[in-house]
């Protein structure tokens, strides 16, 4: 299988995982970066809040043509119980028919997306994409 990891990491807490799991499954590896680098005032203060209405971040293209691969995983960060909002803009990534698997990493509790898991999951299918898996682990 042709596997792909793309992830968003503010803190370094998603990169581990993403590349432990990039390692296990033979996956290729792509960090997804913002344009222009976020300071804590202005991830924490103004992106969550966009997180929270499921915004998107501005990021910066990737070499990879996403129709090449069979498996899809898309890491990042909870920010005020949702996804970051490059995660969001990952999601807009996807091409159609693909499955894709979910990882969000929450720093500070466990069980961290609960309340935004549909609404991400329905991201996903928007795109009409299979969700396979999603998972919300503490970082």
């Amino acid at each position: 299988m042709n596997a792909i990891v793309l992830y968003y990491s503010y803190t370094g807490h998603t990169k581990k995982i993403a590349e432990k799991l990039a390692h296990t499954q033979g996956a290729e590896l792509v960090e997804i970066h913002t344009k222009g680098r976020l300071g804590k005032l202005n991830a924490f203060v103004v992106q969550c809040p966009r997180a929270m209405m499921r915004k998107t971040a501005a990021i910066q293209p990737i070499a990879q043509d996403l129709n090449g691969y069979d498996m899809i995983t898309l890491a990042g960060p909870v920010w005020a119980s949702y996804p970051a909002p490059a995660f969001n803009a990952m999601i807009k990534l996807l091409p159609a028919g693909k499955n894709v698997q979910l990882l969000l990493v929450s720093g500070s509790g466990s069980g961290g997306t609960k309340k935004s898991e549909e609404g991400t999951k329905r991201l996903v299918k928007k795109q009409n994409c299979t969700v396979l898996a999603y998972k919300d682990l503490k970082g």
